[in-house]
């Protein structure tokens, strides 16, 4: 009662963001209710981004951010990928999204932002031999595409999705990864390639021969890796 009580508060603007709520004693003395209800209360409201909270200070409200929004939605997220099906379902998801974002990049990137899918490139052929470095590389290199659109909401559901599909991979010894980063690299040349030509389609064909592939090769190392069991 007392979360939802205040979250409509705020909502109606009775409290303005970056204004203080009263304090906890106050919030218990109204809601005739005990410390413990109002710090749940406020714990709540604040992973719904609808309030700050620092250390000796009284709980300030804010705006909720594209990030708290993905964060909420992260716990059912990762339920949901251990299910039978999951990561598939989340792999198509992460086909749909990307598509539209390659296309986006080679009918509207600037020149610089080109520029910074090339270093990203570059940075990627850098890191072929060092699994971890590749790794971060390559979620680099497709962080660079969701930034194009300027949309701080792709960023947050790329950022979220990406994070959650590589905590579900199965662990795999450096040795079968090498092969793997090198097809990768040679296919994010196509996609960059292909958004320079601006050529919406075939950036399209590029990146989805590249996420493909990836599903493809991640699921054939969570296999072996059942078989070896």
């Amino acid at each position: 009662m007392v979360e939802e009580e205040l979250e409509q508060m705020i909502r109606r603007r009775e409290f303005g963001e970056g204004e203080q709520l009263p304090s906890e004693r106050e919030l218990m003395a109204f809601f005739n209710v005990g410390r413990p209800s109002v710090r749940e209360a406020l714990a709540a409201l604040k992973r719904k981004g609808l309030v700050q909270i620092n250390n000796g200070e009284r709980a300030r409200v804010s705006r909720p951010s594209a990030d708290t929004i993905i964060s909420e939605l992260s716990g059912m997220a990762k339920d949901f990928l251990s299910h039978p099906g999951g990561i598939a379902h989340f792999e198509q998801l992460r086909l749909f999204f990307e598509s539209s974002l390659v296309r986006y990049a080679a009918e509207h990137a600037t020149d610089e932002q080109i520029d910074r899918l090339a270093k990203a490139l570059e940075i990627n052929s850098q890191s072929l031999d060092d699994n971890a470095l590749f790794i971060r590389s390559d979620v680099d290199f497709h962080r660079v595409l969701a930034e194009i659109p300027g949309n701080p909401i792709f960023m947050a559901i790329h950022v979220a999705l990406l994070d959650w599909l590589i905590a579900a991979r199965p662990t795999v010894p450096d040795q079968e990864l090498y092969e793997h980063n090198s097809v990768s690299y040679q296919q994010h040349i196509a996609i960059v390639e292909a958004i320079r030509q601006r050529d919406p389609e075939e950036a399209d064909r590029a990146l989805q021969e590249h996420l493909n592939s990836v599903s493809a090769t991640w699921h054939a190392f969570s296999k072996n890796k059942k078989l070896r069991k």
